[in-house]
């Protein structure tokens, strides 16, 4: 009899044993998924906001066409307009090419997830800075 109860028991435990792995397991794959999109609400955030400056800086790169259309410039002038365009087609086209190269990680395992979210978010912050310094260097051209 004694064997009887004892074989439950240990079957019991193993079941336990099984039971409680499965939730750490599951709680862990959760864990990963939510911050995968964390990570991602994140990453569309910056990138929105990055959008906003580019919509300013668009604007400002047409203002300083024409500036450099109706003005008179020493060819210092016009290198110094022209390295500031440069500089904000050079974050226009960063800004296309992530767009374009971005694809969702939605058929990525959570590691893998992870690190490419984490690579996104690292180049979109990249071009959202260079965006912002050529908005600033075309605003300084402004006098604003």
């Amino acid at each position: 009899m004694k064997k009887l109860t004892f074989l439950p028991a240990v079957a019991l435990a193993k079941a336990g044993t099984l039971l409680l792995f499965s939730f750490l397991l599951f709680t862990a794959c959760n864990n990963d998924k939510k911050q995968v999109e964390s990570l991602i609400k994140e990453t569309e955030t910056i990138h929105d906001e990055a959008m906003k400056d580019m919509a300013d800086m668009n604007r400002v790169a047409r203002e300083l066409k024409q500036t450099m259309i109706a003005a008179m410039m020493t060819p210092e002038q016009n290198a110094v307009y022209t390295d500031v365009l440069d500089k904000m087609g050079n974050a226009e086209n960063g800004m296309m090419d992530w767009m374009k190269n971005y694809k969702s990680p939605d058929d990525m395992s959570s590691a893998d997830a992870l690190k490419y979210i984490q690579e996104q978010k690292t180049l979109i912050e990249k071009n959202r800075v260079d965006i912002k310094a050529a908005l600033e260097a075309g605003m300084k051209l402004q006098g604003k």
